[in-house]
């Protein structure tokens, strides 16, 4: 499970859990060939009138998705950002 904990300044912490079949749902829909497909048909139309390239991947494949949440399971306990901010305000994602 995906742990996100959040510290705002005089405030109480609260934390948001993502478990593993949440992130394989996720991985699911974002290996997508319609989402895909849909991504870069919004992306060529919109750089048409910009005049601007850039590089979208055209699918992403769903068994490395499934290797690589197989891969994260096994590290449990490790974090993976930590980050405090100046006004008190600290995040933390832990596998």
């Amino acid at each position: 499970m995906l742990k996100v904990k959040v510290k705002l300044k005089d405030k109480k912490e609260f934390t948001v859990p993502l478990p593993y079949a949440l992130l394989q749902a996720g991985g699911w829909v974002v290996s997508s060939p319609m989402l895909w497909k849909f991504v870069n048909n919004s992306v060529i139309q919109k750089n048409v009138e910009e005049h601007a390239k850039s590089f979208i991947p055209t699918s992403i494949d769903r068994k490395e998705v499934r290797k690589l949440l197989r891969e994260i399971k096994r590290y449990r306990g490790l974090t993976i950002v930590e980050v405090k901010d100046k006004d008190g305000t600290e995040v933390v994602v832990r596998l």
